[in-house]
């Protein structure tokens, strides 16, 4: 009797491809950076141009620290796949979760850089917009608690992921962090995620792994 073929349903369902999630996931990301320069209102009075473009300056500044956030979430994710040996639905999921928060962060961004303008409810602008960054941590530390959680995903030589997990899962608690904050001060709180993005750029995953010995990678089979 001859075998079923690959993804029929006498048979077992293809694996994820891993290439394909990934490059879906690096489109979410280039469309959410991109439409964050819509947060910036446009000018509407040309007579006093200089003025109308000074005033923008908040809105600016939470462009630029959103733009960042972005970036720096997009080579972190990277270097999160290149510690993948596959992926699988549930993974497929979390995943998803993950990339509603960045595509939902381009709207809290505007709604902060337009409070922080007008001087009008900054507070509940600033709350709003690290309650988002704190669901965004809480997406990542379930991402990476998954992935790494008795090895299920992780490539053969990545070390114990004791230390990674304490890190994936302490960003939530300095994210709720941010959120105090805003409930204190709205500048201080974008001064703040602007500080957790220049920490994240340093790929702190990264230097977990070169800071750890290395497991033994598996043999390959003999022929």
């Amino acid at each position: 009797m001859s075998e079923a073929p690959e993804g029929s349903a006498d048979g077992p369902p293809p694996p994820m491809s891993k290439p394909r999630l990934e490059t879906f996931s690096d489109g979410v990301f280039a469309i959410a950076i991109t439409l964050l320069v819509l947060t910036i209102a446009q000018p509407s009075d040309f007579h006093r141009l200089a003025h109308q473009l000074a005033s923008r300056w908040p809105s600016l500044a939470a462009y630029v620290v959103s733009f960042a956030v972005i970036g720096i979430m997009w080579l972190n994710h990277h270097t999160v796949f290149a510690n993948l040996a596959r992926v699988d639905r549930p993974f497929f999921f979390l995943n998803l979760a993950l990339l509603a928060t960045v595509a939902f962060l381009p709207y809290p961004t505007g709604v902060f850089g337009t409070a922080l303008g007008r001087g009008e409810d900054t507070r509940v602008a600033a709350v709003f917009y690290s309650a988002t960054m704190l669901v965004n941590a809480v997406c990542w530390a379930g991402l990476w608690v998954y992935a790494s959680s008795g090895r299920r995903l992780l490539v053969a030589g990545f070390p114990e992921p004791r230390r990674s997990t304490v890190l994936f899962t302490a960003g939530v608690g300095v994210y709720a962090v941010a959120l105090g904050i805003a409930f204190l001060n709205a500048y201080a709180c974008l001064a703040f995620h602007a500080a957790l993005a220049v920490y994240y750029a340093l790929d702190p995953l990264a230097r977990v792994r070169s800071a750890a010995p290395r497991l033994p990678s598996s043999p390959e089979p003999s022929d």
